[in-house]
């Protein structure tokens, strides 16, 4: 790290530089000067000073530059002090880059400076004085005003565009809800109502009414007391082979009204079942159609 550069730049920056243990570096200037012959024009050098105001401005200056700590930069700016101290005590001269040197006269610290040392201090901006302000602003106010071209409105594609995706995104997921919505309900209808057959008996013409009444008696008479009487059956409607398949199957059909219910023959055969009040005579027809509404072909009583 080059401390002596650092000192320059704050000293050009600053028109002053404090450096613990050498002194406070000031930047002067020296009035022109006429000899009889020609006039010399003013110069800036550079003094040094004993004592000072301690501060860490250069070290803050050091540590900013040179991206490190405050702390790190005051023990490179200490040691460059010390350095430079040895350094005059046996004559030899300390360098600061493009401006001079220090050196020790007497056992008082001078600075030399370099004879190619030029400094030129920043320029001071003009201010123009009220009169011209108010000249100025006087010329301004008097120019037309004209109002602002008018700018066609102008259509933000991007958002319409994100508009109309939204709508389709929103219109496909509502049919699909409605499709899938649809599809359940066909699959898990309720069961028909199952009525019972009347079957006409044929009248001819010489048939009395007393006559047709003793044969639909008779009839009713020879067909067996079991069939004609009203039992409730638990009927098969889905075999799985796992319970899960099962539970799910049971519940899809519970969300659509149905009653039904999970029989477990063993660990690899799972029955669905739903009761039918029926008669016996009618079983034949409530079996064909649970095979048409739930589409399962083996439908069978376990009673």
């Amino acid at each position: 790290m080059d401390i002596a550069k650092y000192i320059g730049l704050f000293l050009l920056k600053n028109h002053f530089c404090y450096v613990h243990g050498i002194g406070n570096l000031e930047l002067v200037k020296r009035s022109a000067t006429y000899d009889g012959k020609s006039l010399q024009a003013p110069y800036y050098e550079v003094i040094v000073t004993p004592g000072g105001s301690i501060d860490d401005n250069l070290a803050n200056f050091i540590a900013t530059n040179e991206q490190i700590s405050i702390s790190k930069a005051a023990n490179a700016l200490r040691d460059f002090s010390i350095q430079a101290r040895k350094d005059m005590a046996i004559d030899k001269e300390v360098a600061i880059p493009n401006i001079g040197k220090l050196v020790e006269v007497n056992g008082k610290v001078q600075f030399v400076t370099d004879t190619n040392f030029r400094f030129t201090p920043a320029g001071i901006p003009t201010i123009k004085n009220s009169k011209q302000l108010e000249e100025q602003n006087s010329k301004l106010s008097h120019k037309p005003s004209y109002p602002p071209p008018h700018k066609a409105d102008s259509v933000n594609w991007s958002m319409v565009i994100l508009v109309i995706v939204l709508l389709l995104v929103i219109g496909g997921g509502a049919f699909g809800i409605y499709y899938y919505t649809r599809q359940n309900r066909v699959l898990v209808a309720p069961p028909p109502i199952v009525k019972d057959t009347v079957v006409p008996i044929p009248v001819t013409p010489d048939t009395t009414t007393s006559q047709l009444q003793r044969d639909s008696l008779a009839a009713v008479a020879s067909m067996p007391a079991d069939s004609l009487q009203v039992n409730s059956y638990k009927m098969v409607i889905g075999d799985y082979p796992s319970r899960d398949k099962a539970e799910k199957r049971v519940r899809n059909l519970k969300i659509n009204g149905n009653r039904v219910d999970m029989v477990q023959v063993d660990s690899a055969n799972f029955l669905i079942t739903t009761t039918v009040t029926c008669r016996a005579a009618d079983t034949t027809h409530v079996i064909d159609s649970l095979q048409r509404m739930f589409g399962y072909k083996n439908v069978m009583s376990l009673r």
